[in-house]
């Protein structure tokens, strides 16, 4: 399989692939794969690959406790946007990667 990284939606198809390790992560409860995974994401971002919205998705949600890898639910006050994601999660996972916050724990 050969990866052309300029195609439109490489970063996508990356970040795509770490979701479903992620899920894979939560499924198995595999703490030695999520901090894989995060340290993979770490590296992307450290090489300029642009963190996807939907990069939320490696961190549990402090709004409705969604757990690595799940999507969001619908709260009263918080509505989801266009990744069905908190924004709350989101903002955590930027900051998160970028090491302004500690990583919280992947699994509840």
């Amino acid at each position: 399989m050969q990866i052309n990284i300029d195609e439109p939606d490489a970063t996508e198809q990356f970040w795509a692939g770490m979701r479903e390790a992620a899920a894979a992560a939560a499924r198995h409860r595999d703490y030695g794969l999520y901090e894989a995974i995060v340290k993979i994401g770490k590296s992307a971002l450290a090489q300029g690959v642009e963190l996807v919205p939907s990069g939320g998705l490696f961190l549990w949600c402090p709004v409705c406790s969604a757990q690595t890898g799940q999507r969001c639910i619908n709260t009263p006050g918080h509505p989801l946007n266009e990744t069905r994601l908190h924004a709350e999660r989101i903002e955590l996972a930027e900051k998160a990667m970028s090491g302004e916050v500690p990583l919280p724990k992947p699994f509840g």
